[in-house]
């Protein structure tokens, strides 16, 4: 809703600006600093549109349930059909919030997380040290960031890269997936 009417009210200006140059050229007596200043307000309008709207997609992945880690489980929610979603990261690990914000938040990859029989399992090194370093070799490497995908297609898992991107998250999701 406020969506279109954000977009509306830029469409409006635009055709404010665009009457005001015709009247003028036509011989109005019109100031010639009101079209700037109707211009901007169309820009600004827009640009707010845009990055409202850009915000609330990125939005969704408050809809992801993340459980904290339990290593012992994952061999057992293979076996039931399930894909599990490792993520180890820290507080003070750029690369952690670089793939949290960059890739992990972004809504293609949110909805393949959301796409049935997805288990999302998580802990952070700077508040869960002496939980997760019992794990080092079973579902965890020392050090920060650490995604692994498992599932019925890869029951052993997959460790992903550090630096993630979308495609490498989507594409272990479907390969874990069996499909």
């Amino acid at each position: 809703m406020i969506l279109t009417l954000s977009t509306l009210m830029t469409l409006l200006l635009v055709a404010a600006v665009v009457a005001l140059l015709i009247a003028r050229s036509k011989g109005k007596a019109i100031p010639l600093a009101v079209v700037p200043v109707i211009g901007m307000m169309a820009l600004m309008v827009g640009s707010a549109t845009y990055f409202v709207h850009r915000a609330s997609e990125q939005q969704d992945y408050r809809e992801l349930l993340w459980q904290p880690l339990a290593a012992d489980k994952i061999p057992m929610l293979v076996q039931g059909g399930y894909t599990v979603f490792v993520d180890l990261h820290s507080d003070w690990c750029m690369a952690c919030q670089t793939n949290r914000v960059g890739v992990l938040h972004r809504p293609e990859v949110v909805s393949t997380l959301l796409s049935g029989k997805v288990v999302l399992m998580q802990a952070n090194w700077s508040q869960e040290a002496e939980r997760i370093a019992p794990h080092y070799g079973r579902v965890a490497a020392p050090g920060s960031p650490f995604n692994k995908v498992y599932g019925p297609g890869m029951p052993r898992g997959q460790i992903l890269p550090s630096e993630l991107s979308p495609n490498d998250v989507i594409t272990a999701i479907r390969s874990a997936k069996g499909s």
